[in-house]
């Protein structure tokens, strides 16, 4: 059986293995070209932390929409292809949620893991997509948080 990336995973399977694996993944789905346009900021959104700060969590967002966007047409010749999609879209969901914007801090990994099966019901096929979906990911994370 292949890892599912589902919460029993993500809580048994060791962090390195997650994030190296995690970035290969996003590595691949997301050209290095575009990665420099993404990660190569102008002097205005450099000259103060937050605008730095801000420009960075941007760009995270961006490269995630795009990696998202690529998954289902990645995978789509491969044995099983909507399963391989789903499970490298949790990954990836799992590197937005843990590596990109550590809210770990915020959000607990099973209130990820539930937002993360909701998505999942009618996730986009294009980072446009993705990007909306993801922000709404990021507002009620913030949601979540509060509540604590």
């Amino acid at each position: 059986m292949e890892r599912d990336y589902k919460l029993e995973c993500l809580l048994t399977m060791p962090r390195h293995e997650l994030e190296e694996f995690s970035h290969r993944v996003i590595s691949r789905m997301v050209p290095e070209d575009v990665m420099q346009e993404l990660f190569t900021f102008d002097q205005e959104e450099i000259n103060s932390d937050d605008r730095m700060r801000s420009a960075q969590l941007d760009a995270m967002l961006r490269m995630t929409s795009i990696a998202l966007g690529e998954v289902k047409v990645a995978f789509s010749d491969s044995e099983n292809a909507n399963q391989n999609a789903i499970r490298m879209t949790r990954l990836i969901l799992w590197h937005f949620y843990a590596m990109s914007f550590n809210l770990e801090a915020a959000v607990t990994l099973e209130q990820h893991c539930e937002q993360v099966e909701t998505i999942l019901v009618d996730a986009p096929d294009n980072a446009f997509g993705w990007i909306k979906v993801l922000t709404e990911l990021l507002h009620k994370y913030a949601e979540l948080s509060e509540k604590k």
